[in-house]
Formats: structure tokens, C-alpha cells, sequence
């Protein structure tokens, strides 16, 4: 081989290598951090024993799923009555959100650089970070604080208009009329009368409340949402009905009184809907990007070792002219699809996977305190009546009634998609 030729040679297997190096170290995970047991005990000290393991799979998992992970665990906490580990969570959830999602002008450069990819921290979709919100103020209700929720369920209001670079028109019925039974219960009425209107423009069955109306009913019903990967390079996602136990009617009980509730939110829908627009599929926006630079690079690596192995002519002469620019090509070549080895346009899929699939609601008058109520979740021909016991939590002038056919527990440790395989990295499942 002459010398030419061999220099060409392996200035093109460099930058080959080079290529598949980045190729190799781009689809990297981050992985779970191996906890000392002297640290995970003092973490888990002072949390509810049976939500160890989703803390301490919190722990783990760091910043990239701290959002996702404190959303499970709020709505865990919150089914079993752990009011204030409950509300610590969720506040710390909707700080990770506020950081990216608040209305300011900082947070609105953020989301202009903010890629959903599944390297990145979860800040989750627009439906998701107006649930956090819902169950935060929730937990406000419970607490008979009234400002604070109403001021929680605005922000989830909020949070269904924000796309990652995008602003939609909101929908979401839940939200307003919670919003204006907080304003009820703290005795604004024009405020409630607001609220309300706005709720029945998005779902008009929804009515306002009696003016004696003094406990809410609340039934959650079904699975969460289930997002899959589609696409060539799996760069984009859609939802599917994630199941369960899901109520076409839904019956309350409490203080010899029957409810019949709304649906108010269909979750499902919120997820897949953008201002009531249908969204398809969600595209992670670089699989074009990410193709195109590999085309180019294969192109200019070919072109330029072309080049570089004719720069010798007839007589064993070399041209270097020739060779120079021949190895440039395929260097630049190289570049081009190490940047495209590198550009990874999987789609995020994760997904808060306790959430309900949807939620009725009613209200009701509440002359004597008592301490339980019932919900009768019904789908006939497809699940027998399903009647649970749900507590009445009273707090100031108002009391809340709150039931899921879904347990809020029955999740794995680990929320779908959020890591590589935990036993293959040494880390107790």
C-alpha cells in the first residue's frame, strides 16, 4: 500500500471510530445511585413504612425523576390518609414544575430550551402537572385552607394551557369548578359564580352547588394514561386507555342523602387533547435532524476517502493538495455523524402511573358531622358494582368526601420507563 493510500485509510477508520464511539456512548441511561443502608435509613426515618419503597426509590433515582416520583408518592400518601407527607410531596413536585412551567418570563426561556427526552428531568406533560396541581389543592380543602386552593387549582389551570413551547386555550372542568367550590366554602360568591360559569362553558352538566351545599363528593375511577413510543427512531408517543375498573356512574352516599355524580374530567381525553385539540402523536422534534446529519456524514466520508485514495497519480506521485482535502472530507464526514449518533430523539414515556382514568363529582348538604360516606363506582355489562367506604374529612365551613376504585398503592416501586433495569445495576428491586 502506498502512502497515500494508507494514510487515507486511516484517517477515514479514525473518524469512523469516532462516530461509532459517540454512537455507542449516546444511548446512555442514567442510572440508579447505589445508597449507603446507614443513609437510606435515616431518609426513610421519618416517612410512612408503607411508602419506604417508593421513597426510597426516590432517593435513588435523584433529580432526573424527582418530579415523577413525588407525584406517586403524594397520591399514595394522600389514599392513606397521610395528610402531610402527602402535601410535602406534591409541594415539592410543583417546585420542580414551577422552575420550568411558572408564568414568568425566566421560566418561558426555559421552556424554549426544555427537550422532553428521557436523559432529562421529568416535568411531566400538561395533563400531569395540572393533576399535581388538583391533588395539592385537594389536600388544601382537606386542610379547610380555601385561599390556598383556590389558588393551587388556578395554577393547574395554568398548567393546562403550557406545551413545552407552546400555549393552548384551557379546558379543564375539574379545575374550574373546584376552584369555585373553594371560593364557596370561603364565602365569595361572586367568585364562586365565576368559577362555576366557567366549568359548565367546558362541561355543561356540571351545576353549581346549592347555596347550603357544604361537602364535596369526589370519585376517581380507572388507570392512568399509558404512553408507548412510535416512530423510526421511537422520537415520538401516544397515549392508550390505561384500563381498570372505569365508572360510567357513579353513586354517593352520605348523611341519608344519594349524589349522582358528573364526570368532570376525563383524563384520558386531557392527555391526549391540547385546548380540545386532538394531538396524535407528540414528535421529540430531531428524528429529521438526526437522519439528515447521518446521510450527510456517510456522504462526505465516502466522498472524501474517494478523494484521498486518488491523490496518487500514475507514477507513485502524491498530490497532497488532493490527500489534504480527501482526509478533511472524511474528518467533517465523521463530525457530521458523530453529531448525529449523539442527537437522540427517543421519546420521553414516562408517565404518572396512579393517576386515575376519570373523575365525578358532586355535592351535597352536611347538617350532622359524621365520619364516612360511600361510593358506588358502576360500569353494567362490563364490572359489577363496585361500593367502597370513603372517609369525610371536615375542615372548616366545608367537608370533602374523596374515593378511588384504582388503589393509589397498587403501582410498582418504580414508575414505567423511569430506568434501566434495576437488578442488572446491582440495586435491590
Amino acid at each position: 500500500m502506498t502512502r497515500s493510500r494508507h494514510r487515507a485509510s486511516v484517517a477515514y477508520s479514525l473518524a469512523a471510530g469516532l462516530a461509532l464511539g459517540a454512537c455507542s456512548t449516546a444511548q446512555q441511561h442514567e442510572q440508579e445511585a447505589a445508597i449507603a443502608t446507614e443513609e437510606m435509613t435515616a431518609y426513610l426515618s421519618d416517612k410512612p413504612a408503607r411508602l419506604h419503597p417508593l421513597y426510597a426509590t426516590a432517593l435513588r433515582q435523584g433529580e432526573r425523576n424527582a418530579v415523577l416520583n413525588q407525584m406517586r408518592t403524594g397520591l399514595a400518601a394522600l389514599e392513606l390518609g397521610e395528610d402531610a407527607a402527602a402535601a410535602d410531596a406534591f409541594d415539592l413536585a410543583l417546585q420542580g414544575i414551577e422552575a420550568v412551567y411558572a408564568d414568568t418570563e425566566a421560566a418561558a426561556q426555559a421552556r424554549s430550551k426544555f427537550v422532553k427526552e428521557n436523559a432529562k428531568d421529568f416535568k411531566g406533560e400538561p395533563y400531569e402537572r395540572a393533576m399535581a396541581y388538583y391533588y395539592r389543592g385537594l389536600l388544601y380543602l382537606r386542610a379547610g385552607d380555601y385561599e390556598n386552593a383556590r389558588a393551587s387549582f388556578r395554577g393547574g389551570l395554568l398548567q393546562d394551557t403550557l406545551a413545552a413551547d407552546e400555549e393552548y386555550a384551557q379546558d379543564f372542568a375539574l379545575l374550574a369548578f373546584l376552584d369555585g367550590w373553594a371560593s364557596h366554602c370561603n364565602g365569595d360568591p361572586d367568585l364562586a359564580a365565576a368559577s362555576f360559569a366557567e366549568a359548565r362553558s367546558y362541561r355543561p352538566e356540571l351545576q353549581p352547588p346549592a347555596g347550603d351545599d357544604s361537602v364535596l363528593l369526589i370519585a376517581e375511577s380507572g388507570r392512568s394514561p399509558i404512553k408507548v413510543a412510535i416512530g423510526k427512531h421511537q422520537e415520538a408517543f401516544q397515549f392508550q386507555r390505561g384500563g381498570g375498573l372505569v365508572a360510567t356512574r357513579v353513586d354517593f352516599a352520605v348523611a341519608e342523602q344519594t349524589r349522582r355524580g358528573v364526570l368532570s374530567e376525563d383524563v384520558f381525553w386531557q392527555a391526549t387533547t391540547r385546548g380540545g385539540r386532538e394531538v396524535d402523536q407528540i414528535l421529540a422534534g430531531k428524528a429529521q435532524f438526526k437522519d439528515g446529519m447521518a446521510a450527510a456524514g456517510s456522504g462526505l466520508m465516502a466522498v472524501g476517502a474517494l478523494t484521498a485514495l486518488s491523490a496518487t497519480d500514475a507514477r507513485g506521485g502524491t498530490h497532497g493538495s488532493a490527500l489534504a482535502a480527501g482526509v478533511g472530507l472524511v474528518v467533517v464526514g465523521a463530525m457530521a455523524e458523530a453529531v448525529a449518533a449523539a442527537t437522540t430523539p427517543a421519546a420521553d414515556i414516562r408517565y404518572w402511573d396512579n393517576l386515575p382514568d376519570r373523575v365525578h363529582l358532586a355535592t351535597a348538604r352536611l347538617d350532622e358531622p359524621m365520619t364516612e360516606g360511600t361510593v358506588t363506582f358502576r360500569n353494567p355489562g362490563v364490572h359489577p358494582d363496585t361500593v367502597i367506604a370513603a372517609p369525610v374529612v371536615i375542615a372548616g365551613r366545608c367537608s370533602v368526601v374523596w374515593g378511588r376504585a384504582e388503589s393509589a398503592l397498587a403501582i410498582p416501586e418504580r414508575a414505567p420507563n423511569s430506568s434501566v433495569d434495576a437488578t442488572a445495576q446491582g440495586v435491590s428491586p
